[in-house]
């Protein structure tokens, strides 16, 4: 009887964008729209508050839209309000943009279990991407 192959060759291919299995997030992202969103830019000169539209979130980040540009690696503060009057502050960068199309991907800088508890407790609809 032979051993299994448990080698990770496949650890070793080149990755592209373009692969399907790349795009696989590491946590649910329930579609909200519901909860109003706000970012604050950190700048030590320039300070800006705005609010932006919450297309889908999670423990761990978020995607929003936004008229005004940011740039990938920009530090910011993400302001939610939810429609029971729950509000969270949470430190963030932007980790991907498509200006083109308003849209920021954005990493909190820790997983934060109160904001998980709280989006799954006031979920409504049963959506998620």
């Amino acid at each position: 009887m032979s051993e299994p192959d448990f080698s990770l060759d496949f650890l070793d291919q080149k990755v592209t964008p373009d692969d399907p299995w790349s795009h696989k997030r590491s946590a649910v992202r329930y579609l909200r729209d519901d909860i109003k969103a706000a970012i604050k830019i950190r700048s030590l000169w320039f300070p800006r508050l705005f609010p932006v539209l919450l297309r889908d979130i999670s423990s761990r980040g978020a995607l929003v839209l936004s008229e005004k540009k940011m740039v990938k690696k920009c530090r910011i503060k993400l302001f939610l309000l939810f429609s029971d009057g729950s509000r969270f502050e949470i430190d963030a960068v932007v980790v991907h943009c498509d200006c083109a199309a308003h849209r920021y991907g954005i990493k909190f800088d820790t997983t934060n279990a109160a904001l998980a508890d709280h989006i799954l407790h006031t979920q409504t609809d049963l959506n998620f991407s």
